[in-house]
């Protein structure tokens, strides 16, 4: 399987308004002018704005004729639970931008898309200008529980753990990073992917400071391959190559904790492949994140995500 070829395109902010008219567009508010610009220009006869409890954003702060989708439950599956009432059979084609998600409800909700026999979807991400607080940027709260995503896990669980794969997507919190090497320690193979070329000349420099500041928790056994920052495809990839080269791997664990690009490459290569191996997608989960981390934007990639047939 060669995820390289899968369709990406790149447009400009004064494009988006061009794009042919979607179905169903669905987007997540975090109050950032890159989420709110591309909602406002996008043509979809209809539009749904999913606001997650974990930005503590008032629901009358949004100002909005189309609907606005809400559940206090933080967990994925339960947040999902009334959105999922929605025939998405119906609607032709599907855009949904990713640029505000919270990654393991993003992840959830494209491997629920995966059991409904669509063909594909769009998913659109802005880049920004900067993040407000460069390398300091905190996008999380306190981790109150490492577990797997709900429905990305394996479907037979290898009892016998001797040979673990680990493949983290590493990204500006290196606190994360330490936490899932801490909970994964007795894995006996761990792969960091970078995001280079970046989404910024100094992103990239960054991300490598926090992979160095968790060395510690990690361990001297890593092994760092680099995918760039805005490629789902070119990631998937590069995980594809890890594990046929760990051909022994007991168990394999994929942590998305870097650009929410990156986050969709471990989605796909798991909806691709989880009947066929024993993969899991773990997560550090938070009751808090923080919104409007994003200044500006640069510029908007669309990606198409093709879902197996089978």
């Amino acid at each position: 399987m060669d995820y390289s070829i899968f369709y990406k395109e790149e447009i400009s902010p004064e494009a988006i308004k061009d794009i042919p008219t979607y179905d169903l567009f669905i987007s997540s508010y975090d109050g950032c002018e890159r989420t709110l610009k591309i909602f406002d220009e996008v043509s979809s006869r209809k539009k749904i704005w999913l606001l997650f409890p974990h930005y503590s954003i008032e629901r009358n702060s949004i100002i909005t004729e189309h609907e606005v989708y809400m559940n206090a439950s933080l967990k994925e599956d339960d947040y999902f639970f009334n959105f999922f009432e929605n025939d998405f059979k119906k609607y032709g084609n599907i855009c949904i931008d990713i640029t505000g998600f919270i990654r393991p409800h993003l992840i959830y909700l494209l491997k629920f898309l995966s059991t409904l026999k669509l063909l594909n979807i769009d998913l659109f991400y802005t880049e920004p200008n900067q993040y407000r607080n460069s390398d300091e940027t905190t996008f999380s709260g306190f981790i109150d529980e490492i577990r797997l995503v709900e429905a990305c896990s394996a479907i037979d669980t290898n009892s016998n753990t001797e040979n673990d794969l680990l493949i983290i997507s590493s990204g500006y919190d290196d606190n994360l990073i330490a936490k899932i090497c801490q909970a994964k320690r007795y894995c006996k193979k761990k792969y960091s992917i970078l995001g280079f070329p970046s989404l910024q000349p100094d992103m990239y420099q960054e991300s490598i400071l926090k992979l160095h500041n968790a060395k510690e928790s990690i361990g001297e056994n890593i092994v760092q391959k680099f995918a760039p920052a805005y490629d789902p495809f070119i990631t998937a990839q590069v995980i594809d190559e890890i594990v046929n080269a760990n051909p022994d791997a007991t168990n394999i664990y994929l942590s998305p904790l870097s650009t929410k690009p990156q986050a969709i490459g471990m989605a796909l290569y798991y909806i691709w492949n989880y009947k066929l191996k024993p993969i899991n997608i773990i997560f550090p989960f938070s009751k808090k994140y923080s919104s409007k981390n994003a200044i500006g934007l640069k510029k908007t990639w669309k990606y198409t995500f093709e879902f197996p047939l089978v």
